[in-house]
């Protein structure tokens, strides 16, 4: 008997355990959920991101840049979809130009090529978006 009930004992921690696991991954957003998240909390102050700073050089926040483009509805879900197409090809050219870049370049030249397409450049380019929209203004 006290075998049988220290056998459920460890199943039930078991599943409480992964019950925890679970609430804690869904309290962590991925990156793909960066997007979703940036739509349902916005900052007041801050500006919506039009380039994400989670994905490669060049690539959009799809709800940032609908934000910032003021869509709602039909339009906004339209363009979502479009940006993420546009974000895919993006990635595919990117991969692209670097395997013809292994044959092309020096190490060293494949590595500065590399460097323009890391992430980390694209809250740089939204800060000149930014800056330029306030000089317009």
């Amino acid at each position: 008997m006290r075998q049988k009930r220290m056998a459920w004992v460890g199943v039930a921690g078991l599943i409480l355990g992964f019950g925890l696991t679970v609430v804690q991954a869904q309290d962590r957003p991925a990156n793909h959920e960066h997007e979703v998240m940036q739509s349902k909390v916005p900052a007041a102050a801050e500006p919506s991101e039009i380039f994400c700073p989670t994905m490669k050089t060049g690539q959009l926040c799809s709800h940032g840049s609908a934000d910032t483009l003021g869509l709602e509805g039909v339009k906004r879900e339209a363009w979502i979809a479009a940006a993420r197409r546009y974000n895919k090809a993006v990635d595919e050219a990117t991969k692209h130009l670097l395997s013809d870049a292994d044959s092309l370049l020096t190490a060293q030249e494949k590595a500065e090529v590399e460097r323009w397409f890391a992430k980390g450049l694209n809250p740089q380019i939204n800060q000149l978006l930014e800056a330029a929209a306030k000089a317009s203004q």
